[in-house]
């Protein structure tokens, strides 16, 4: 009875607004976990911090609510991660996560995320994410390592490559590059394939390996600071000038660039961010990560950016409407977003799709070392033909 008298002294409109959900009314709430620290932080903590400014371009509002971005690091390990993603779903009550770059920790989550039914847009390379572990709620935001071995290995064979050593990880992204490799040029043109631990000083051991009379070139399968490492000890073992070395994904990322070696010009590699690319929507992301951090993106910031803004399209599609998990992944799947390279979407496995370029690493204006961005190799999809 009090309530219909309430009813009829404030009108229909706001009583209703007195008994709205109070959810309607709470933050978006999204958990952004990165290792910021251990070996992988340098690629790490500039990820996270792109992902801040996708949601700083749009205030940090989306569809009328309010975001809120909380912060975790996984370290790199996947004890440390899985509890992270725990304290984040179950304490910190997050809708949505938006994380990670290392592959040991993104296979340590999938399970509790599918098992937890929280949507997750990853920027984890792990090929089993859209594959044996692929979950209604798992996308992945970066190419998987089949994905970009196969578009390098295509690139290179452009080039005239038929023979080729292999470098990689002791890692699945290392020994799935392999098996990309393998498939593009024949098991038997895989001269080949050595796995250092990540973090070796010594390359030594493998580099005396090769020979340049047996092949047309040495694909580096690793990333963060093995890859100016390897370089730098690839360029005094005198076999630069002999064998061209091809950095597989990010090897020549942005900002990494600047602690390679001078003679890193010529360095080869595909992948689908280049920092020099003269589009509207790519000076505005380097300007307005530049702005922010005062050092140029590249494309582990890139990665970050891009997943943030897919999930900030899908959250538009839904009106804000998080809370319903099945039409907000629903909506996720089916985002297309205009970005700094391109159109990019997500495959029907939830895998990235986008615009990959020819890279080539030369001095830019001010004597730095750049990407030149060569061929545009389009839309270039997962390869579950290959690797089911």
């Amino acid at each position: 009875m009090q309530s219909m008298r309430l009813m009829a002294t404030l009108g229909v409109a706001a009583f209703a607004s007195l008994i709205q959900p109070a959810q309607a009314q709470e933050p978006i709430r999204i958990g952004v976990m990165f290792p910021i620290t251990g070996p992988i932080s340098a690629q790490g903590r500039p990820e996270r911090d792109a992902i801040k400014q996708a949601f700083e371009e749009e205030n940090n509002i989306i569809a009328g609510r309010k975001v809120e971005l909380l912060y975790e690091d996984s370290a790199g390990r996947p004890d440390t991660g899985l509890t992270k993603v725990k304290a984040l779903v179950e304490r910190n009550n997050v809708h949505l996560l938006v994380s990670e770059l290392v592959s040991a920790v993104g296979a340590a989550v999938a399970p509790y995320v599918n098992e937890q039914k929280i949507p997750w847009v990853s920027t984890v390379a792990l090929a089993s994410l859209t594959r044996e572990m692929k979950s209604p709620y798992i996308f992945r935001y970066v190419p998987s390592s089949y994905q970009y071995a196969t578009a390098a290995a295509e690139s290179a064979k452009k080039l005239g490559w038929k023979k080729v050593y292999l470098i990689g990880w002791n890692a699945p992204p290392g020994r799935e590059t392999h098996e990309a490799l393998k498939k593009a040029f024949g098991p038997e043109n895989v001269i080949d394939a050595m796995f250092p631990n990540v973090g070796t000083s010594d390359y030594a051991p493998y580099i005396s390996k090769m020979d340049p009379s047996k092949a047309d070139g040495v694909f580096a399968a690793m990333w963060g600071a093995d890859a100016p490492r390897i370089t730098q000890q690839y360029v005094e073992y005198g076999l630069s000038k002999k064998m061209p070395l091809f950095g597989i994904a990010s090897f020549t990322s942005e900002e990494l660039l600047g602690d390679m070696p001078p003679e890193s010009e010529g360095l080869l590699s595909s992948y689908t961010y280049c920092g020099t690319l003269d589009t509207p929507e790519n000076k505005a992301f380097v300007e307005g990560y530049k702005s922010r951090y005062k050092e140029l993106p590249g494309s582990y910031q890139y990665m970050g950016y891009m997943a943030a803004k897919m999930v900030i399209q899908a959250i538009k599609d839904v009106n804000g409407k998080v809370e319903d998990r099945q039409a907000f992944t629903n909506a996720l799947s089916k985002v297309q977003v205009k970005g700094p390279m391109g159109m990019t979407s997500f495959d029907e496995n939830r895998g990235m799709v986008g615009d990959f370029y020819a890279l080539k690493v030369v001095k830019g204006p001010d004597g730095r070392l750049q990407n030149s961005c060569g061929e545009r190799i389009p839309q270039v999809k997962d390869p579950y033909h290959l690797f089911p």
